[in-house]
This record gives structure tokens, C-alpha cells and sequence, in this order.
């Protein structure tokens, strides 16, 4: 991994802050920055309660299928899975203002794709939880840049495995 990329990652790892999700109040976001950076979401959600969910948006994330997606990567070891009632992450990302994505995974969009979690009436029953890394808080963290941003992202599941619900 280039050396950039992988002290980029290293520094993401170190300085991830958490919110915990509520996916009936807006409330938990207020001190998420409207900022560029990444972000992940784990969970204590069973895959089985996930397959479960039935898509309610065309452009949301379709979550069952996405985990069948990922069966083969689970079988080679590649994929995140839970171990045990832990909580795992199920997804990882980058956005340009983290405030506005951490909404549209909550609560979601009828034309964004985002798990859109609020909609489904049995992941209330599990603990959800936000974190993230403003690009703008690091020392060697790009800001503005798309591309690199997106770069890291991926060098971060070269790192940590593939998050079950990432489908691309």
C-alpha cells in the first residue's frame, strides 16, 4: 500500500469519533461536522434480522441482496462479520458533509443511495452507531480532494475486510 494511503488509514484508525444513532430522532447528529471526510457504521444487528428487510426506496441500498453479494467474500475471509452479539461494521465511507450523510443513512432519501435505516421498524431494536474522521482534523488528511478521499476509502477495506452492506 502506498505509504501515503497507508499513513492516511492509520491516522483515520486512531481518531474515529462516535455517535450513537437514533433512527426516530434527529437529535444525535448536532455534532457531526458538515464536513468532508470518511465514516463508518457498525452495528450489533444479526444478519439474519438485516435479511429481513425489505427495500421501501429503488435507489437505497438493497440490503439483503447486498449481503448475498457478499457470501463469497465471507467464505474467503474477506468480508466483516459478526462475531458472537458484538457490534461489526456494516458499512464505510466517504463523504463531502458528514452531517448530511449521517441523515441519509438515518433517515434517508427517496433519490440517495444510503441504507435509509429509520425506514425498517425492526433495526430500532439494535444499537447503531456513527463514526467518523473530518478530512480538515488530521495532519496528512485530504480535504477537498474526491479522489484520494474515495482512495482511502478502499485502502481501508484492503486493511480491515469489507464491510457487508458496501457494494461497491
Amino acid at each position: 500500500m502506498n505509504k501515503i494511503i497507508k499513513s492516511i488509514v492509520d491516522e483515520l484508525d486512531r481518531g474515529m469519533e462516535e455517535a450513537q444513532m437514533d433512527l426516530e430522532y434527529d437529535k444525535w447528529r448536532q455534532n457531526i461536522p458538515g464536513k468532508p471526510g470518511w465514516y463508518l457504521i457498525k452495528t450489533n444487528t444479526p444478519v439474519e434480522v438485516l435479511m429481513k428487510c425489505t427495500r421501501i426506496h429503488k435507489a437505497h441500498i438493497n440490503i439483503p441482496e447486498t449481503i448475498k453479494k457478499k457470501s463469497k467474500l465471507s467464505d474467503v475471509g474477506i468480508a466483516i462479520i459478526q462475531s458472537g452479539d458484538a457490534e461489526y461494521i456494516v458499512y464505510n465511507g466517504e463523504a463531502n458533509n458528514l452531517k448530511a450523510r449521517a441523515r441519509e443513512h438515518a433517515k434517508g432519501h427517496p433519490q440517495t443511495y444510503c441504507l435509509g435505516l429509520s425506514d425498517y421498524m425492526a433495526l430500532r431494536n439494535y444499537r447503531w452507531t456513527f463514526c467518523y474522521v473530518p478530512a480538515s482534523e488530521g495532519k496528512s488528511l485530504p480535504d477537498g480532494d474526491k479522489t484520494l478521499r474515495t482512495a482511502v476509502e478502499q485502502a481501508w477495506r484492503a486493511k480491515h475486510g469489507w464491510p457487508i452492506l458496501c457494494s461497491k
